[in-house]
């Protein structure tokens, strides 16, 4: 996270305020590392090659705006400078880039409509200015689109730029607690460690099931398993599944593959092993599905899958 020094002849920028506030409340199960810009040129560089060769899952930018009157999510950056005073080095380019060859515009990598939330002292801009708070936020984005850089998720570096307005619009105290939150929504995903059977009867087909009404996703169907507990084994975390879900006893018999997928609410990684069923297992019983099918490997594609799982009907027919 990220704020600016004072400029314009002001004493203080409530960016920089913010910044410092969050750092000492700190966000529980965040490591958040924090960093006052200048407001020049080499301010508007810090953060575009700081990210280049450190590891992050998320880019907080904050600034202060005389104008706003709200909590302002930018949502693009533009390639220009237009400044109507001068920096704190004094520089002043009336009419620039921000980077010669780069595009004319680059969008922020954030969902914003999922964070503004309808709350009334926030709202959505398309307009960062052409000082330096753009300049800073176009470098960095484009620093994400040119090395591709990603989260621990997979994602495109989530990036935002905030402009704040002072505290007689928003206090102090609401744009805290916003803040934390946003950074909550966008880097807190749940991790969940999850095993799945690949079980295939004599004639080589394959055992699917239906979720049934009570679970997330109903009417998907996926590979049967399911969250690994504690200190537990994939192998044992399989079996114990599959006793669960079917009452079946299953034998393990190889890997099948890893997938992760980034669902809204949490992120998996599944680990899926090829099983048959052991000849003095029970009979299979329904407890948390309403359907099961036996599927040849080239019918699989035909069935309305869970979206991680539909990624190891990939695995499997290239196996196959």
């Amino acid at each position: 996270m990220t704020g600016f020094e004072p400029f314009d002849g002001d004493s203080f920028n409530i960016s920089e305020k913010l910044v410092s506030e969050i750092k000492n409340r700190g966000i529980e199960d965040i490591n958040l590392e924090t960093k006052i810009l200048s407001v020049d040129e080499k301010g508007s560089r810090y953060v575009s090659e700081y990210i280049f060769e450190n590891k992050f899952d998320c880019i907080i930018q904050l600034g202060f705006s005389k104008k706003a009157r709200k909590i302002k999510l930018e949502s693009k950056a533009v390639n220009m400078i237009q400044m109507k005073i001068k920096d704190n080095s004094g520089r002043e380019v009336t009419r620039g880039f921000v980077i010669n060859s780069a595009k004319s515009e680059l969008s922020t990598t954030v969902d914003l409509e999922k964070l503004e939330n309808n709350l009334s002292e926030v709202m959505l801009s398309s307009d960062a200015g052409k000082f330096v708070c753009n300049e800073t936020y176009f470098r960095t984005l484009n620093t994400i689109q040119e090395r591709n850089l990603r989260d621990r998720f997979g994602r495109n570096l989530p990036c935002v730029f905030i402009h704040l307005p002072s505290e007689d619009y928003v206090t102090l105290s609401k744009q805290v607690n916003f803040l934390i939150r946003i950074i909550n929504k966008i880097n807190c995903k749940k991790i969940i460690d999850v095993v799945a059977a690949i079980i295939l009867n004599e004639d080589k087909k394959i055992l699917v099931a239906k979720r049934d009404s009570n679970q997330p996703h109903p009417g998907k169907w996926e590979f049967p398993g399911g969250k690994l507990e504690p200190h537990e084994s994939e192998e044992e975390g399989l079996k114990r599944e599959i006793f669960e879900e079917l009452k079946l006893n299953i034998e393990i018999l190889s890997n099948c593959g890893e997938i992760n997928h980034l669902y809204e609410e949490y992120f998996v990684n599944i680990k899926a092993m090829n099983a048959k069923i052991t000849e003095n297992s029970d009979p299979l019983e329904l407890i948390v599905h309403d359907e099961i099918l036996w599927v040849s490997c080239e019918d699989l594609t035909s069935l309305d899958w869970l979206e991680a799982n539909l990624k190891l009907v990939e695995i499997i027919q290239n196996q196959s």
